[in-house]
């Protein structure tokens, strides 16, 4: 029940201060893109307090350094890391097979943070310069035919373990067959 009031607290704070504005990754080999993500990202995250209870803390994810490993000569994994020193996202996509068609999905969303006394207010002490991280694993998020992007303009709500919930819009994917340096006509949600 407290997770529950925490997340619709946290989506209340994040209507009444409008939504996170999208921002655009791209990992590439050479001069080409191979993988592109559009999203905006807000975290809801639960931490222990010096008053021996739990409060959440919304952070807004709003870019940072991007990386990843693309697939080649028909590996099914692809994986983007976005990084901006006091947190950062690890989004793992897979593709396969998926009644008879050519898929790709999310399978992996990692999310690490660095609890501070300015988004972490009251926390325990001991929390303090200390990281904070939270995957979901062997997840289907997102899934669109391998020749599409997935494009998703409504909010999507997901939690990922115990302390993560997040909350992404305007989100479109396109992990694999990038073509022209940019999304490929959108499947949408």
């Amino acid at each position: 029940m407290v997770k529950i009031l925490l997340l619709v607290f946290a989506v209340l704070l994040y209507k009444a201060t409008a939504q996170v504005t999208p921002v655009r990754y791209e990992v590439k080999k050479g001069a080409e893109v191979c993988m592109l993500a559009k999203f905006g990202l807000l975290l809801s995250i639960r931490y222990p307090t010096v008053h021996n209870t739990t409060s959440s803390a919304p952070l807004w994810f709003g870019g940072g350094d991007v990386s990843g490993t693309c697939a080649e000569d028909g590996q099914n994994v692809a994986v983007m890391e976005i990084n901006n020193h006091e947190m950062g996202l690890k989004l793992t996509f897979t593709r396969g097979n998926f009644h008879s068609h050519s898929m790709y999905w999310l399978s992996d969303f990692e999310v690490w943070y660095v609890y501070t006394r300015n988004r972490f207010p009251d926390a325990q002490p001991a929390h303090y310069g200390t990281t904070g991280s939270e995957k979901a694993s062997n997840i289907q998020w997102f899934r669109a035919p391998e020749v599409n992007s997935y494009l998703c303009r409504s909010e999507q709500q997901k939690t990922l373990q115990y302390n993560v919930d997040i909350l992404l819009n305007d989100l479109q994917l396109q992990p694999f067959e990038v073509k022209h340096n940019d999304f490929s006509p959108p499947m949408e949600c």
